[in-house]
């Protein structure tokens, strides 16, 4: 048992060892902006990481991630409204689990009835962002206002996933960080209904 232990505590540090390099913040911008495009991944972990092995800098790190990954919004808003509905045509040749074909439909009628709320939503909860992304384009919902709300909802929820990772130490932050992610989530949940 403490030989299993050790190994995990070895990953773990070397884990944290590589997210403290350069490198590793500017692949967690380039999946940031990839995630909200195309890639199925949430880029929580890595942010995560790039905060627990440099705590000292999580408001940069949570910073530079909520802009990359706005900019990969506002880059699949932009494929929503050049391809318009054609870009249906094209995810229906990627694997449902990466686009399924339903969430883009639902979600562009949910744009008629919710507009800005349903990009808070999408920006802030575990929803899929790049749905919201490319049927806010085809949907033709202002981009403005979209990258705005993007980065108001992104920025919150990736200072809390951060702030927690930053904090994970104290239980009280922790705590009061978890009761707003859930507050928020609650009352977006509640905002649908």
């Amino acid at each position: 048992m403490t030989s299993l232990w050790r190994y995990f505590t070895d990953q773990y540090d070397r884990v944290i060892r590589i997210a403290g390099t350069a490198l590793a913040e500017r692949l967690m911008w380039l999946f940031a902006v990839l995630e909200s495009i195309i890639i199925p991944i949430p880029v929580d972990p890595l942010l995560v990481a790039t905060v627990l092995a440099r705590p000292a800098a999580w408001i940069r790190l949570t910073a530079g991630c909520t802009i990359a990954s706005v900019i990969g919004g506002g880059l699949g808003w932009v494929l929503g409204a050049v391809l318009g509905v054609g870009i249906e045509q094209i995810l229906a040749m990627l694997p449902h689990v990466i686009a399924p074909p339903g969430k883009f439909a639902a979600v562009q009628q949910g744009f008629v009835t919710f507009g800005i709320i349903l990009v808070f939503i999408g920006a802030f909860t575990p929803l899929p962002y790049k749905v919201i992304a490319v049927s806010a384009g085809i949907a033709g919902f202002a981009l403005i206002p979209f990258l705005a709300t993007s980065l108001i909802g992104r920025g919150l929820r990736f200072a809390i996933v951060a702030g927690i990772a930053r904090h994970h130490g104290d239980a009280r932050i922790v705590m009061t960080l978890l009761s707003a992610l859930v507050f928020l989530i609650g009352g977006a949940l509640w905002l649908i209904h």
